[in-house]
């Protein structure tokens, strides 16, 4: 896996990875859906999902994401 900022290995779940965005924490893992690969849920608040086809774009959408609200 490539260093991402905001995003590492989760110690706990294999094969998923925590995102980091907004002070938030986010559960990221593959997706069954056709439409996109990786999905990203908010630990608070479930409906706060992000989408994305790759980790580097899951990357780029949660630096977005921090860089809106800031």
């Amino acid at each position: 896996m490539k260093n991402f900022p905001n995003i590492e290995k989760s110690a706990f779940r294999k094969g998923e990875y925590v995102g980091y965005c907004e002070g938030r924490i986010y559960h990221i893992k593959r997706s069954k859906n056709t439409f996109w690969t990786w999905a990203a849920y908010d630990c608070e608040n479930s409906s706060d999902q992000i989408v994305s086809f790759n980790l580097a774009e899951m990357s780029k959408k949660l630096t977005a994401k921090q860089g809106a609200t800031a």
